[in-house]
């Protein structure tokens, strides 16, 4: 099993376009990678650790033509109940939508998004909330 999913992680390193660190929604930090699927299709799988859960996901993403934006929807599992609003309401796993947008840098290489995630709950109880991530981006 361990073998399988330390050749599932390096697969997706050599497919990937790029490699990810955020803080936010769903479960605290956040790394993993995306890479295209096609043209303005993007794949993203990601694990994450936070304060009360450890948890992964992946997310379908549409980049808008000729602007910095792009939204998705993905799914996610956790231990431990997510970070979002309100946080009574917040579950292990789910589907939520990504509405995100690229910061503008000088930099080459490297980029900063923010994405906001309107989150549906499916377990262990059914109910809606609302996070956010910052990250940084380092690939083409």
């Amino acid at each position: 099993m361990r073998k399988g999913l330390v050749l599932l992680v390096l697969l997706g390193m050599a497919l990937a376009q790029r490699v990810e660190v955020g803080l936010g929604s769903p479960f605290g930090l956040q790394g993993g990678v995306r890479f295209p699927l096609l043209l303005l299709l993007e794949g993203r799988a990601y694990g994450g650790v936070g304060p009360e859960a450890l948890g992964g996901g992946v997310d379908l993403l549409l980049k808008a033509p000729l602007t910095d934006l792009y939204g998705g929807v993905g799914v996610f599992y956790g231990t431990g109940p997510a970070l979002s609003l309100p946080r009574e309401g917040a579950g292990q796993g789910g589907v939520r939508g990504v509405l995100g947008t690229w910061l503008n840098l000088p930099l080459p290489f490297l980029g900063v998004y923010v994405e906001l995630h309107p989150v549906y709950y499916l377990t262990p109880g059914q109910g809606f909330g609302l996070g956010a991530a910052l990250g940084v981006s380092l690939g083409l």
